[in-house]
């Protein structure tokens, strides 16, 4: 990991590579100090890839859009519902796209912004580091092993069985190891033990959206 660098006390610049940085703004962040250090974050891009010549970089955002911050920035809106895995597909889009920009140009810079828990930024370039091992060589690998420790530090332990297990899906796709079934397949039915005295309530999404959601039992 080339280094670390604070923007003020609500987004932090992470550089994971010399071309793979992470603009984030932690849980405990409020609104206000995530605000207030947007300009701040966005001037220091913009005077270090583009006043030092260092190179030309592009914003993906994998949180909820947010008008400040395309405001500020020239942004990629790629996010989806907090809590939940993002769909298979959109890793795979934003995997390529991340290889045209990079190949596109030596000095190309790829941000990804997330605001809330880093994990969304993890487990993005977690499944590119797996897309890059499979579909190309050309990644370095000193910068795989940045991106390997990134993302293990925050969907490592501590992470979103979900997560994990779609990070899981991806490589296997690509690798062949499975593959997309087209038929449907039904729930018919949840079987939940070990939770006495708690109360539980179940939320079911179809693209990204919730279309059932049982009363709390």
């Amino acid at each position: 990991m080339v280094g670390c660098g604070s923007v003020d006390e609500g987004l932090t610049l992470q550089y994971v590579t010399a071309r793979v940085i992470v603009l984030a703004s932690p849980d405990e962040g409020t609104e206000k100090a995530y605000v207030s250090s947007l300009k701040n974050a966005a001037l220091a891009l913009k005077t270090k890839h583009f006043e030092h010549y260092k190179g030309p970089f592009q914003v993906w955002n994998v949180s909820r859009p947010r008008h400040d911050l395309t405001r500020c920035l020239a942004v990629e809106n790629s996010g989806w519902p907090p809590r939940l895995a993002p769909p298979l597909d959109r890793l795979c889009s934003l995997c390529k796209q991340f290889e045209q920009w990079l190949t596109l140009n030596n000095n190309n810079v790829i941000v990804i912004h997330c605001k809330g828990h880093v994990s969304r930024a993890a487990m993005v370039l977690s499944a590119f580091m797996h897309y890059n091992a499979i579909c190309s060589n050309d990644e370095p690998v000193e910068d795989r092993f940045d991106i390997k420790r990134f993302s293990e530090k925050y969907i490592g332990a501590n992470g979103q069985p979900s997560h994990k297990r779609y990070i899981n899906y991806f490589s296997s796709l690509l690798s062949g190891k499975v593959r997309v079934n087209p038929a449907p397949v039904y729930l018919h039915r949840i079987a939940v033990s070990h939770l006495n005295g708690r109360i539980l309530s179940l939320k079911i999404y179809e693209r990204m959206k919730p279309v059932y959601q049982s009363l709390p039992t």
